[in-house]
């Protein structure tokens, strides 16, 4: 049998995906997830040895190469099922090249793959954690909302100043101010202020 699985990504259509994968699969037996669905998860229960699943790349299969690294395992030696992925056709476990199962080719390029990341992802980890030993801030700089900071939003929402003369005021930029304009506006801290 003979299966296809597209997947919706933020920002893409999963048109596209269908028109490539069911010149593959007939349409009864293509599964289409948007993004938050679990249709894949039935589809691997289906998969009997033997059976094909038509993936148009190889993130269709997990969002780092560790998950992608585990499905491919799990559908091409647990399941015994062979994978074509379209975006790369020599990725096709039906095929043998030099002797050796394609899929087992695979498989070990996304061991490696999967090991890079863990090791990158470790290092990240240490470096910012060293950073924040040293005193480095992540992330928005913290403000306090002083009397003279809330007057001067109350003022620009109040149409009282324009939007520069508040940045200039304020001393932050454009889109750091209608954050925290909104804060304030989240925590009723405008009522406080004569008129509001």
């Amino acid at each position: 049998m003979e299966y296809g699985y597209v997947r919706a990504q933020k920002g893409q259509s999963l048109k596209r995906q269908t028109e490539m994968v069911t010149e593959y699969v007939e349409e009864e037996n293509l599964i289409a997830d948007e993004i938050g669905e679990d249709g894949y998860l039935a589809l691997k229960k289906k998969l009997q040895p033997g059976d094909l699943l038509v993936i148009k790349s190889l993130d269709r299969l997990g969002s780092s190469y560790e998950e992608i690294l585990r499905e491919w395992t799990q559908i091409t030696e647990e399941i015994c099922a062979d994978i074509l992925v379209l975006d790369m056709p020599q990725l096709d476990t039906r095929k043998r090249e030099e002797g050796k199962f394609v899929g087992g080719i695979v498989r070990n390029f996304l061991e490696f793959a999967a090991e890079r990341e863990r090791q990158r992802t470790s290092l990240q980890a240490q470096g910012i954690r060293k950073a924040k030993e040293r005193g480095v801030r992540f992330g928005r700089p913290r403000l306090e909302y002083t009397e003279e900071f809330i007057a001067t939003v109350a003022d620009f929402l109040g149409k009282k100043i324009t939007l520069a003369q508040a940045l200039q005021k304020t001393g932050v930029k454009k889109s750091s101010f209608y954050y925290h304009v909104k804060r304030i506006e989240e925590k009723n801290l405008l009522q406080s202020q004569p008129g509001g």
